[in-house]
């Protein structure tokens, strides 16, 4: 995807665009929240002792000394530990230490017709991928996405946005896409149809197009396979916006 989504990006691999709120627990709970601004905030639930309980959005978002911390330890935090230490994907040694861990979730998906279920739709963040597009690896310093890219899928309104931010948070990118479903119930194809760079709005190309699978979907995990052999992993940060 030339800068396209994450979704999609795998999917359509040009060099595209980088493409539960919960109540609050008890006072024992730290709270990150304090010091996120308040559209990137996710709920705080770092000390619960079930993983379950636990919001991965927040173990994402924890400082060092808050992730050792952690009150619980169970496949998706273990899997969001390696992420963290394979700084998003851009470390490419510690990247199969991620994906044995991709594949054991993805052994035990819970969802195994994702495409027909309510909890495809959200705002999801990437905590992980093997996309070297998206990452922004092979840019010029100032034009690599700051670590929060995002994603925005509506599976009733069959459509999907990706955003991330350069240029020290100055100029926010993002690309829309239509998807299709296949009859598997796990597989869309994208067909980008607006990039936008700042201000400026384009069409894609008409040959902006992919295919992705999702391979593990629960409430708040997702992981996505392309059809170029990259990997997604995404925690939902809330409801979509789109």
């Amino acid at each position: 995807m030339q800068r396209a989504l994450l979704l999609l990006t795998a999917a359509a691999g040009s060099s595209a665009l980088s493409l539960s709120t919960r109540v609050l627990p008890s006072s024992r709970a730290l709270s990150l929240s304090a010091r996120l601004p308040a559209a990137h905030r996710c709920t705080t639930r770092l000390h619960a002792t079930v993983e379950d309980e636990v919001d991965l959005c927040e173990v994402w978002d924890a400082s060092d000394e808050e992730f050792r911390k952690l009150g619980c330890a169970g496949p998706r935090i273990r899997l969001i530990a390696e992420a963290r230490e394979a700084k998003q994907g851009r470390d490419e040694k510690r990247r199969g230490a991620v994906l044995s861990h991709v594949e054991a979730l993805e052994k035990e998906n819970p969802t195994p017709k994702p495409l027909e279920s309510p909890l495809l739709s959200g705002r999801w963040r990437l905590v992980f991928t093997t996309s070297e597009s998206i990452l922004g690896t092979r840019r010029m310093r100032p034009f690599r996405p700051r670590r929060r890219i995002l994603q925005d899928i509506n599976a009733e309104k069959l459509t999907a946005k990706n955003e991330e931010w350069v240029l020290g948070g100055l100029l926010r990118n993002s690309v829309r896409a239509r998807l299709e479903p296949r009859d598997d119930g796990a597989t869309v194809d994208v067909i980008f149809k607006r990039f936008g760079i700042g201000w400026l709005k384009l069409p894609a190309p008409k040959s902006a197009r992919g295919v992705l699978t999702t391979t593990y979907l629960d409430d708040e995990m997702r992981i996505s396979r392309g059809d170029r052999g990259n990997i997604f992993v995404l925690v939902k940060e809330g409801s979509s916006k789109i």
